[in-house]
């Protein structure tokens, strides 16, 4: 019950419903924290909102996610107004004047449970249209009674009791449990590979492996399809992901998800040769590995005629050639450059 028009992994949630015995939930309320947990654990991931604090106030403003307006509108927090043009009206009962009362009102309709979670979370992030700060406080706070509190005295509800509630709501329901949101990096290895992504993937490339603290979001995915993607580090992360450090013309990119990547060269795809073959082009480029790529250009053929070949590999559909001039490794050649 909201106060005027307002305008608001995972693996981490998997381990603690393993060690939750000792709190009994329903059937209906199992598959409610099922879906709304890991999503509520990424936005306090982006947004610094504690999630026991969303998932209690999702429980006690849609009852466990049964309410007519979370069932009509995917609406948990009865946010009033409307989302991208869509609303819907119901009746609803404010405190004022030290009594309830009914009225109609028109509500957000959102298309699914992470529209209305992000909507929340960014009305304590970005504040009231009349008072941007009203909430400042509440971004980043690591204590779930100071958040309840801060979240009542900004007048986010009409009910006077509204921050004890949110407590006792966390309380009864160990939902303190689920603020620890991040992972953490288990291994790192340094590699030689290359990978494109994916052309399904819409995700971002982030600063450190998204679900370990401190994560920023520095591009789409999109803006680097079709690139050959040079992978330097992967990491295995707690929560069982792996993740490839990226670099594009010798800038590095920052880590994507292994999920969406190709690999399009390891040093796996290697075959040993044991070639000679003749310098067919000159001016041919040497590069550190099999992929066309300026920031590892070696030198040129310049100067050769012939040269020992002891691996290839067929990448992008392309046959390399790794050449030796006597016992000086000089890297690889596409095979048109040779003869």
């Amino acid at each position: 019950m909201i106060m005027g028009t307002i305008g608001l992994p995972v693996s981490t949630y998997a381990a603690e419903r393993e060690n939750n015995s000792q709190i009994s939930y329903t059937n209906s309320q199992e598959k409610f924290l099922d879906k709304i947990v890991p999503d509520a654990q990424k936005l306090q991931r982006e947004h610094g909102i504690l999630t026991s604090v969303t998932i209690a106030q999702a429980i006690l403003e849609s009852g466990w996610g049964n309410s007519g307006l979370t069932k009509q509108a995917n609406n948990l927090f009865g946010i009033k107004g409307s989302y991208e043009g869509q609303s819907i009206t119901m009746n609803t009962k404010e405190f004022f004047n030290n009594s309830w009362t009914t009225v109609d009102a028109p509500f957000r309709a959102y298309p699914s449970y992470y529209e209305s979670l992000e909507d929340h979370a960014l009305l304590f992030v970005n504040g009231p249209s009349w008072s941007p700060n009203k909430y400042a406080s509440l971004v980043g706070e690591e204590d779930y009674s100071k958040a309840a509190n801060i979240i009542e005295a900004g007048g986010y509800a009409t009910d006077p009791n509204y921050a004890e509630q949110l407590i006792e709501t966390v309380e009864t329901y160990n939902l303190a449990k689920y603020d620890q949101v991040y992972d953490t990096i288990t291994a790192k290895t340094s590699i030689y590979a290359y990978g494109q992504v994916k052309s399904n993937q819409n995700a971002a490339i982030w600063s450190t492996p998204d679900t370990v603290k401190g994560a920023i979001k520095k591009a789409s995915l999109t803006n680097y399809k079709g690139k050959d993607l040079r992978l330097m580090n992967r990491a295995t992360v707690s929560n069982g992901s792996t993740w490839y450090e990226a670099s594009l013309n010798g800038k590095n990119i920052g880590w994507i998800n292994a999920t969406n990547l190709n690999l399009v060269y390891t040093t796996s795809m290697e075959q040993s040769v044991n070639l000679i073959r003749g310098v067919e082009n000159a001016n041919g480029q040497i590069y550190a590995f099999p992929i066309v790529d300026t920031s590892t250009v070696k030198g040129s053929l310049a100067g050769l005629k012939e040269v020992h070949v002891d691996s290839q590999a067929v990448v992008n559909n392309k046959i390399w050639y790794r050449v030796n001039d006597g016992d000086k490794r000089l890297g690889w050649v596409e095979s048109p450059m040779l003869k």
